[in-house]
């Protein structure tokens, strides 16, 4: 697949504030990737996660909102291409190919949360985002043995907006969603029971929010540089350390997202070998911590480049900081920390390994 990185974040952007502003599902922007066709057919084949990794990082690059909710339809995409039977493969393509969108819904509603008894719904689920745009959803239900998903269409489910009220990610629109009554059909049911959480895509799929939030931290530097020019000041010498320092922040993100790129393929390619599951898995723990750590310096950074103005609506880094402030705070960061540390100490991941897996001396 060839696609403009810069055109489609272009694209996106455009529209950017009036998401925010209006806390509307992107419709524009939706529309961008469907011309694109990277809605009927995102690129998620394994040998295809790098391109998919660089897709997302341009979309979250214009707009961290639909960078969430697309990285969510990219998630249902993968999982039925990975679980699903040949029947309902073949519904999703169709379904695809009329312009459905698709979501992931994980986080049970804490006051009620979704069960499934007797082939019937009850409870509902919360972080639903997208639900103002997404045609079909893929939840998960606890079953005797483990979690089992449920891909659903969504129409005339009560949706709860009264409590969405953010900081910043408002057009992600992540409602409380009640399924109370919703009888499920054998051909609802995707994979086996925990196939969703069957490892290591559970952890190693953290790749595709971290290129989004990857292409929201690129944005923030691409605006305190266009501010420092337009306003002289991007020749100052304590200006153009903090530039620096942002600039090398953007590539070693992607430079992780290239490096969990090269494990996902090799462990996809050696689905059996244990030693590339733990590479791949520590990878990923280990850029989470990166991303996070870049974003956050690189925000500091951002603001003291700026100064007041950008704290200031309708600048561009005003909504940029709410927005991947919110979007960091994905779960269990400590857990993925402290994961990627034992995987050091243990020798099952280190510094300067080559695609082989092996150290590289040279460096």
């Amino acid at each position: 697949m060839t696609f403009s990185s810069s055109s489609l974040t272009a694209d996106i952007a455009h529209h950017a504030a009036d998401f925010d502003r209006d806390r509307a599902f992107p419709h524009a922007a939706f529309d961008t990737l469907s011309s694109q066709g990277l809605l009927q057919k995102p690129p998620i084949a394994a040998a295809d996660i790098a391109t998919l990794l660089r897709v997302l990082t341009a979309v979250g690059r214009g707009d961290l909102s639909t960078g969430r909710i697309y990285e969510g339809h990219v998630n249902a995409c993968w999982l039925i291409d990975a679980a699903g039977t040949v029947e309902q493969k073949n519904h999703a393509n169709a379904l695809l190919a009329k312009g459905a969108r698709f979501g992931v819904w994980n986080t049970d509603d804490p006051s009620a949360p979704l069960t499934l008894e007797n082939d019937r719904l009850s409870g509902g689920k919360n972080y639903a985002s997208g639900v103002d745009g997404l045609t079909h959803a893929i939840v998960t239900a606890p079953r005797d043995a483990g979690r089992q998903m449920i891909f659903m269409p969504l129409d005339g489910l009560h949706v709860d907006r009264s409590w969405w009220h953010p900081v910043g990610m408002k057009a992600s629109g992540s409602h409380i969603v009640d399924m109370s009554g919703v009888e499920v059909p054998p051909d609802w049911l995707l994979g086996g029971v925990n196939a969703y959480i069957a490892q290591p895509w559970f952890t190693a799929g953290a790749l595709r929010f971290l290129a989004v939030q990857t292409g929201g931290i690129h944005a923030v530097f691409d605006t305190a540089l266009h501010h420092l020019r337009q306003t002289g000041k991007a020749d100052n010498p304590y200006q153009a350390h903090r530039l620096g320092r942002m600039a090398t922040a953007v590539e070693t993100c992607c430079l992780w997202l290239e490096k969990g790129a090269r494990d996902w393929k090799a462990c996809a390619d050696e689905p059996e070998n244990q030693s590339r599951a733990a590479t791949l898995m520590a990878t990923v723990n280990g850029a989470r911590h990166m991303v996070e750590s870049a974003a956050l310096n690189v925000l500091q950074e951002a603001e003291q480049a700026i100064g007041a103005a950008g704290m200031i609506s309708p600048h561009p880094y005003e909504r940029l900081m709410r927005d991947l402030r919110t979007y960091l705070r994905q779960p269990n960061p400590d857990g993925a920390l402290a994961a990627f540390g034992n995987a050091v100490i243990s020798a099952a991941w280190q510094p300067a390994q080559n695609e082989e897996g092996h150290n590289n001396d040279d460096c």
